[in-house]
């Protein structure tokens, strides 16, 4: 307990008690950290700070350091006691057609957490973009002041770039929420260093705000929030009202409604980010207005469905034995091919009145060989009991075909599977889905394999015309169990 303080932890402790830290944990801190009991006196004696503390603080260089950073936690204190005085509101139903395994259990506010929304090759391209256009934050304030202190990271504006992955995102992103795009912001990005924060905030427009911020646009409603790295430590999203507090993770959304049921704003919303303790943080946020009560979701009915499985689809191997006497039943009938008609024109060849595809019935015995075949490892998959619906025959895809993107039934395809037969094809045809998160994703299938599928969760077509002689498939559903589906009704699912 001999240790001199030296000029580093000097401005330190000038730094933090500018900050109106507490003082006895100024003190314990360096308790801690083995200095003279005297002199810790001497430079937290208040009477004698600013003769003795005189130095401009300075950011300390090695992280070790930087532990003194951590009473920055505390700089809130005597604010928050007086912001955190409990917000009469709450909020009695969810707005947006999400799994429900995204939301945050609370009744003061609608939040969501959504793991994995971006991938990691994803969020390091959007850091590099970032870190090209950064300029220092604001914030919005009908008093005219610029508190520097308050917001201290650096914010870049990502729209207009013509950039294909920021638009990729900021589709998936309004997709997800199932909300118009004209109803929405760019998307900012934004960047702290160690230190660097956003004291208690909201995201809405106060009433005194509306007329220079909500403009013709409006009141911000739904704000997202991806993190784009895991933070080493510190960096924190806390939301001071509803005691919960989201720790950096690099892909991972969060989004909340700023707004009440009845669109009134909701200041148990309130939240701040933390100071970077050691590393970098970045993220991008994306915010949605609403407008003299002009409806802003699209009433996707299909994007109101939970999911069963974490991507949405599976590529595995079919039964070899099965494929075999599936493969040989189709060369034995390829003459007694007839004439495909789908309804809705989901199959056709663009600028051609030729028909698209040609189908193979299958016997009755075939198509229950395939449900049974595929019943087990759907469900191992799936997570759940599934009941058999169709087996279509083998439809073989003519040269030129398309598939146009779709959702299956709602009713009666919720876990499908295609099985690839035969195909002659001079270019690979890939079926085009997108995951949960509408990521796009192209996937080749050769004969014997099959993929695994949600298929009436999962946006999945083959857009680009067939470049080759054939293309032949044999396509099975399935749908909850009845006791499933029963359980599920019961508990507000469709």
């Amino acid at each position: 307990m001999n240790k001199k303080i030296s000029k580093d932890w000097q401005d330190w402790i000038k730094v933090n008690i500018e900050r109106g830290c507490d003082l006895e944990e100024i003190r314990e801190i360096l308790h801690k950290e083995g200095f003279n009991s005297k002199e810790i006196k001497q430079y937290t004696d208040l009477s004698h700070t600013n003769k003795k503390l005189v130095h401009t603080a300075v950011v300390p260089k090695k992280d070790s350091l930087f532990q003194r950073v951590k009473l920055l936690y505390k700089k809130y204190k005597l604010v928050r006691d007086q912001l955190l005085e409990e917000a009469d509101i709450g909020v009695n139903k969810n707005f947006l057609p999400v799994d429900k395994n995204f939301r945050i259990e609370t009744n003061k506010a609608e939040i969501y957490s959504i793991d994995n929304f971006l991938n990691h090759e994803e969020s390091d391209e959007l850091i590099s973009l970032i870190k090209t256009r950064l300029r220092p934050s604001t914030i919005a304030s009908s008093e005219g002041t610029d508190d520097q202190s308050y917001r201290t990271s650096k914010t870049c504006d990502l729209g207009n770039l013509d950039n294909a992955l920021l638009e990729d995102i900021d589709r998936r992103i309004c997709s997800f929420l199932d909300i118009d795009h004209k109803f929405s912001e760019v998307i900012q990005g934004q960047f702290y260093e160690i230190g660097e924060e956003f004291k208690a905030h909201t995201d809405f427009f106060e009433k005194d705000q509306m007329q220079e911020y909500g403009g013709a646009r409006g009141q911000r409603t739904y704000t997202f929030m991806i993190y784009l790295n895991d933070v080493e430590e510190g960096g924190e999203t806390e939301f001071l009202h509803l005691k919960h507090t989201f720790k950096p993770k690099k892909g991972t959304a969060i989004a909340w409604n700023n707004l009440t049921e009845n669109d009134s704003v909701n200041p148990n919303t309130m939240h701040q980010a933390h100071p970077v303790l050691k590393g970098n943080k970045a993220v991008i946020t994306k915010w949605f207005r609403e407008k003299n009560g002009d409806e802003i979701f699209k009433k996707n009915s299909v994007i109101k469905n939970d999911s069963f499985t974490k991507e949405g689809f599976k590529i595995a191997k079919f039964n070899e034995s099965l494929f075999s006497e599936i493969l040989k039943f189709y060369n034995q009938n390829k003459d007694e091919d007839q004439n495909e008609h789908i309804d809705g024109n989901f199959v056709y060849i663009p600028n051609s009145k030729k028909e698209a595809s040609k189908l193979i019935e299958l016997p009755e015995e075939l198509k229950e060989k395939v449900h049974s075949a595929l019943k087990d490892p759907l469900e191992q998959w799936s997570g759940i009991s599934l009941e058999p619906t169709f087996v279509y025959g083998i439809r073989i895809y003519q040269n030129g075909a398309v598939l146009v993107p779709h959702r299956d039934r709602e009713n009666t395809h919720i876990i499908s599977a295609i099985i690839n037969i035969d195909q002659e094809v001079s270019k690979d045809w890939p079926l085009v889905i997108e995951d949960h998160f509408f990521r796009k994703h192209e996937i080749t299938l050769r004969p014997g394999e099959v993929i695994y599928y949600e298929s009436a969760k999962l946006l999945h077509g083959r857009p680009q015309p067939l470049e080759g002689k054939l293309f032949a498939n044999v396509f099975c559903h399935f749908m909850p169990s009845k006791a499933l589906r029963l359980e599920r009704t019961s508990q507000g699912y469709k």
